[in-house]
């Protein structure tokens, strides 16, 4: 069986969790290619990449496919007919849904579907309940591979999102995962049951032999506060500058860093200058993987208080949040969706969380992380505990190949 990863763009800073999957998969099934939508961003790469041994296609602008070259096979007479019966019917139920974006969408899913059978490609894995998703169920339809769908937070939560696109979508896969059970119990609420019954939850698995502590806990920074994210509004980043600022004015010594890119950049580094806070905390811009663990084992706290956003954005199951727990780094995080699941583990405790907006309390948690010393030393050990129960990524890897070997199966007998 070979399996191949449909996705906007690949590589991606931000997005370590599908990079952990894939190398996973290759583990278990060699080279495992990508098509990429889009052509990647021009940012840092993480050093893992280089261990990725499939190829990388990345897809022609919409505007350079030819589709009628797709259409009118040689050889094939009745090839076209076919295609376009189908695609009437995709036309009819999609094309409220999507919108303008379906034609462009109708050409990708008609090349992927010639260069899906060029490679032998059995199966797509697709992340995000997005574009991605909608050209991998027509690709199908139209008799290519089958695919399966990893969901995660902005495709499902935000306001913008359509239910019943989300059900075809969901309907339409040998099965969608979604990576946490918050996530699981808010989506069965939003599609039909049939759709609900193809919902698996499989959390993002790192990998646990780098993301160990190394050196003692006296090697840390031991007033260092860490946070690392995209610098958007669901990082709550705005709620710990407030609560820097509160600890500052308790006398509180401390340091504290951001690493990361985004949107609020400049609001935030505006706000660092209102507060006062320019000799306590430093922004270092987006970096790579390697730069964002050695920083995790000399910080003393990681903070991370995500919120949901005006349009009801929220993160699911942050991966920096499992690599700081992995590397024995205590968390202050708030009970948005699935967060709770990486440190409220019970019997293993991995951080303090705090209620959402809630500056006072952001700031005593971490001060607690700061000053408790046999507090902060439990939390460490639990949470390299509950990372190599529920995180590693090699087990989560293992999980989902058994599920694409029982997907190319069901697939099997349809096409049989």
């Amino acid at each position: 069986m070979r399996i191949a990863y449909l996705l906007k763009k690949f590589p991606r800073l931000s997005e370590t969790f599908v990079l952990n999957e894939i190398l996973a998969q290759e583990e278990w099934a060699g080279e495992v290619p990508v098509y990429s939508r889009r052509a990647p961003d021009e940012e840092p790469r993480h050093p893992a990449l280089l261990a990725h041994k499939g190829a990388v296609h990345v897809l022609p602008s919409t505007r350079s496919i030819d589709p009628w070259s797709a259409l009118f096979r040689a050889g094939d007479p009745g090839h076209a007919e076919r295609t376009l019966a189908v695609l009437r019917v995709v036309t009819e139920e999609l094309g409220e849904l999507v919108g303008e974006r379906l034609p462009g969408l109708i050409a990708e899913a008609l090349y992927l579907l010639d260069r899906t059978r060029e490679d032998g490609i059995d199966h797509l894995h697709v992340h995000f309940a997005t574009e991605s998703a909608i050209t991998a169920l027509i690709i199908a339809r139209l008799g290519g591979p089958g695919y399966s769908l990893t969901a995660h937070a902005k495709d499902i939560y935000r306001e913008s999102v359509q239910p019943e696109l989300l059900d075809k979508l969901v309907s339409g896969s040998r099965f969608t995962v979604t990576v946490c059970d918050s996530n699981v119990e808010y989506m069965r609420a939003m599609i039909g049951p049939s759709a609900a019954q193809r919902l698996r939850r499989l959390y993002n698995g790192i990998d646990l032999a780098s993301f160990r502590a190394e050196g003692t806990a006296q090697a840390r920074r031991p007033r260092e506060v860490l946070a690392v994210g995209r610098l958007v509004e669901k990082k709550g980043f705005d709620v710990l500058l407030r609560a820097l600022a509160q600890l500052r004015d308790q006398g509180v010594e401390f340091e504290a860093c951001v690493i990361g890119e985004g949107e609020a950049r400049g609001a935030l580094e505006a706000q660092t200058t209102a507060l006062g806070l320019g000799d306590r905390v430093t922004f270092l811009g987006p970096r790579d993987q390697d730069f964002v663990r050695d920083t995790m084992r000399r910080a003393r706290v990681f903070a991370l208080p995500c919120v949901v956003g005006e349009d009801g954005n929220r993160d699911a199951l942050p991966t920096v949040l499992v690599e700081a727990i992995a590397l024995g780094l205590p968390c202050v995080s708030t009970p948005v969706t699935g967060i709770p699941e990486i440190l409220r583990e019970p019997g293993l405790e991995a951080g303090l969380i705090v209620p959402e907006r809630d500056v006072r309390a952001t700031a005593a948690a971490l001060l607690e992380l700061l000053d408790d010393e046999p507090l902060w030393a439990q939390l460490a050990a639990n949470g390299r505990r509950h990372a190599e129960v529920q995180f590693d990524r090699s087990k989560q890897g293992s999980i989902l190949r058994q599920w694409f070997l029982e997907a190319a199966v069901d697939e099997i007998g349809v096409a049989g």
